[in-house]
């Protein structure tokens, strides 16, 4: 029982063998039946570790046969005397043999351990397909210097070669390009972008990821209308192939750009077409066009909406290190922050877009294409343009416009505050000068009148010791002269005045009953003239005075009981 299972296990091992090998020399014959190029592009736009990475995947079970394939079609290469077609063959075994691995997630050191091999290639197209894909694979794994250096040294034999002898030369150029676009070359980008368009297709899908790409170019170079150009074409293809995938992602891509250039409400319907498509088929688009809906409803003040989107946009998610995602995300949520008032939120997530643009442009720096250039001697020109450095130039402008503007206006205020300081120092210093000086002339008056006062009391002094009953004309003269008169009065009050500006004032308000005379006594008592030198200056006796004193002190009783004079007086 048991050899008989064995023996039908054999048999259908052996049927399945068959079939494989049936199949795979109906497909050697159907090509070697072409001219040796169509043979090169029937090669590679079939080329068979592409069937490993697109569905139906094919896994190392199913490799048996594409080796028996390429033995075969290297057989015949070799009796044709085709070298290129042999060493093609040879290279599409090794792409094999590592596709199989990198897929199963292996370490793959067979593009490496190839190389002592493929340096005995005696084409050199296909040695520098080998550098072609020996680039790509380093690129892939991040390690961009190595890359660069495989990919600009088949760079250069491609254009050594020439493109018009390269069948398979649309593979080539749209690669080269797609790699300067993740490094911000996106001129260099477009030159190669637009060479691949003119020479055929090996792969179905690529016009559409051609068009798209061109179109992110311009819009990075801030050409939105070349961009929107290339995106609606791309769009188009995608339409008349059924194919949803390109048609989500570049929908996306001609709604982001309406946003940019603020037409938010016409990017909607595109965005939510995209939304919806991108949902099962290309989930990170979706998480991509879920921050772009909350942009353009931003715009359009529907903030609830915006934030059920960006809250949305997370579970699609995966966290691809190519993405910008991240970037787009903090710069919606700082706009959503921005838009609710919440400044602090605000200021937390610009923060972080900042540093995170930071961080993309030192994982893409475009130095590591000049330092490869150095190594092979190889590119003749390279772009030195950085878009990244740019918008980072433009982002420091306008922080340090910002924060310029800051300092003027805090200078413009200190300047203005310490000139209004200033203004009021010279404003008191003028008034303090003008007191003193008013000090001066009332102390000079009053010594004036002090002088005067001493020499009538010289004078009577020598009359009283002589008994003269009378004054000579000169004595009375003096003493007119030394009497308060009226125009004295108002030269003296007009002194005294300025040096005490509100005394009187406040004097007559509080005690509107007081008489002249007894202003001018109260004057005099500001001023702590003796009551003798009083008597001089009125011209009456000291008992006159003092009578005069008592009696003022009397009337102010009658405003407020127990009136001290002098304390009333220094008040005042």
């Amino acid at each position: 029982m048991k050899r008989h299972l064995f023996l039908r296990r054999m048999g259908l091992l052996l049927v399945g063998w068959a079939f494989l090998i049936t199949v795979t020399h109906a497909q050697v014959d159907s090509l070697l039946r072409l001219s040796p190029s169509q043979q090169i592009f029937h090669l590679w736009q079939n080329a068979p570790y592409l069937d490993i990475i697109n569905p139906p995947h094919l896994t190392a079970r199913d490799s048996t046969a594409m080796f028996i394939r390429l033995d075969r079609l290297g057989d015949f290469a070799r009796e044709k005397g085709d070298d290129r077609l042999y060493w093609s063959a040879q290279l599409h075994k090794i792409l094999v043999s590592h596709t199989l691995l990198d897929v199963a997630g292996k370490k793959s050191t067979v593009l490496e351990e190839a190389q002592p091999l493929m340096d005995q290639c005696p084409v050199p197209v296909v040695q520098a397909s080998y550098w072609y894909y020996r680039g790509r694979f380093d690129f892939g794994k991040k390690r961009f210097d190595a890359g660069f250096h495989w990919l600009l040294r088949a760079q250069n034999a491609f254009e050594r070669i020439g493109y018009e002898n390269i069948p398979e030369i649309h593979e080539y150029l749209s690669g080269l390009g797609g790699r300067y676009y993740f490094f911000g070359e996106y001129q260099t980008c477009i030159r190669y972008m637009k060479a691949a368009l003119r020479y055929p297709n090996v792969n179905k899908h690529s016009p559409l990821i051609i068009h798209n790409t061109i179109g992110l170019c311009y819009r990075q170079l801030g050409d939105y209308q070349n961009a929107q150009a290339f995106f609606s074409r791309g769009r188009a293809l995608a339409a008349s192939r059924n194919d949803t995938t390109h048609l989500a992602i570049t929908s996306t891509n001609v709604g982001h750009v309406l946003l940019l250039t603020g037409k938010p409400r016409q990017a909607l319907p595109y965005l939510y077409q995209a939304y919806s498509l991108s949902q099962t088929r290309v989930p990170e688009n979706a998480a991509l066009t879920a921050i772009y809906l909350a942009k353009a409803l931003l715009a359009l003040d529907s903030t609830q909406k915006a934030r059920a989107y960006l809250d949305g946009s997370t579970r699609f998610y995966k966290n691809q290190h190519w993405s910008d995602y991240d970037l787009h995300y903090y710069q919606a949520r700082t706009l959503y922050y921005r838009k609710t008032g919440n400044y602090r939120y605000t200021t937390a997530y610009l923060d972080s877009s900042l540093r995170l643009q930071d961080t993309l442009r030192a994982r893409f720096n475009s130095r590591l294409l000049a330092a490869s250039q150095m190594q092979v001697n190889a590119e003749r020109y390279l772009n030195n343009t950085r878009q990244l450095e740019s918008e980072k130039a433009s982002a420091e402008k306008v922080r340090n416009i910002i924060l310029l503007a800051m300092l003027l206006l805090t200078g413009s205020g200190i300047y203005s505050l310490r000139q209004n300081q200033q203004k009021r120092l010279l404003e008191k210093r003028a008034l303090l000068s003008q007191q003193q000086q008013a000090e001066a002339l009332l102390a000079q008056y009053m010594a004036n009148l002090h002088e005067k006062n001493q020499l009538i009391e010289t004078i009577s002094a020598d009359l009283d010791q002589a008994n003269l009953r009378t004054h000579p004309p000169t004595i009375e003269t003096l003493l007119d002269r030394v009497i308060l008169t009226e125009i004295d009065w108002q030269q003296f009050k007009q002194l005294f005045e300025a040096v005490y500006p509100a005394f009187l004032t406040s004097l007559q308000q509080r005690f509107a009953d007081l008489t002249p005379a007894e202003i001018r006594l109260i004057a005099l008592l500001k001023l702590g003239v003796s009551t003798k030198q009083m008597a001089n200056m009125l011209g009456v006796t000291m008992n006159t005075i003092r009578t005069s004193r008592y009696r003022l002190r009397r009337k102010l009783e009658r405003h407020q009981l127990d009136t001290n004079l002098d304390s009333l007086i220094r008040q005042l």
